[in-house]
């Protein structure tokens, strides 16, 4: 009798550690699953953050702008670059003799690094020729074309010698520019000379 309630001790111990050893695998795929949905779940959030991040809108409305300007993936739209080329624009081809260094630091502050040298030595020269000339300018803006960050800028450019005009003639200047972490960056800015007036030149 006692050899067999051995046998029947041994069998319930045997079953009891196959019923946990069972519970034990159990447990350790439901850990492995719940692991591989975990790890899926971080690449997914992983995956979307970075796409929401790369394609989000920053929207701003600046001073002196009536309309909303979007920045997407640090590029801005249309809206912001026709902008910038107006101010500069103005900054360049607006000016008194009193104003016009003024304006002029004001513009060269735009330029990019690599071409801030010429940028500010043409534009210093300019200046000192303004102010022993007495010379003032309006430039009345009538298109804004932009292509591959080239702006072309087509209006009329009116220059004083006091009250007296001695110059009044349709005028192109191109701007090349470029976006760098959102901020506008002038590479060139410079007067498009047309076939005509090569011509008359020579």
């Amino acid at each position: 009798m006692n050899k067999n309630f051995t046998n029947e001790v041994s069998i319930l111990k045997l079953e009891l550690f196959t019923s946990q050893a069972s519970n034990l695998f159990a447990e350790n795929r439901l850990l492995k699953f719940a692991i591989a949905v975990l790890t899926l779940a971080v690449i997914f959030n992983s995956f979307m953050v970075n796409r929401a991040v790369k394609y989000q809108r920053v929207v701003i409305v600046p001073p002196k702008l009536t309309e909303s300007i979007e920045f997407v993936n640090g590029q801005p739209n249309e809206a912001y670059a026709k902008s910038m080329i107006r101010r500069i624009s103005s900054l360049a081809t607006i000016y008194t003799p009193a104003i016009a260094r003024k304006q002029f630091d004001e513009l060269i502050a735009y330029y990019a690094p690599e071409a801030y040298p010429e940028g500010s030595k043409a534009w210093y020269t300019l200046a000192g020729m303004i102010e022993d000339a007495k010379t003032s300018s309006v430039f009345f803006i009538d298109t804004i074309t932009l292509k591959n960050n080239t702006a072309e800028i087509f209006g009329t450019l009116k220059q004083f010698t006091g009250d007296t005009l001695f110059l009044g003639e349709a005028r192109t200047y191109i701007v090349e520019y470029r976006f760098l972490d959102g901020r506008f960056q002038i590479l060139s800015f410079r007067q498009k000379i047309l076939e005509a007036q090569k011509k008359k030149a020579l």
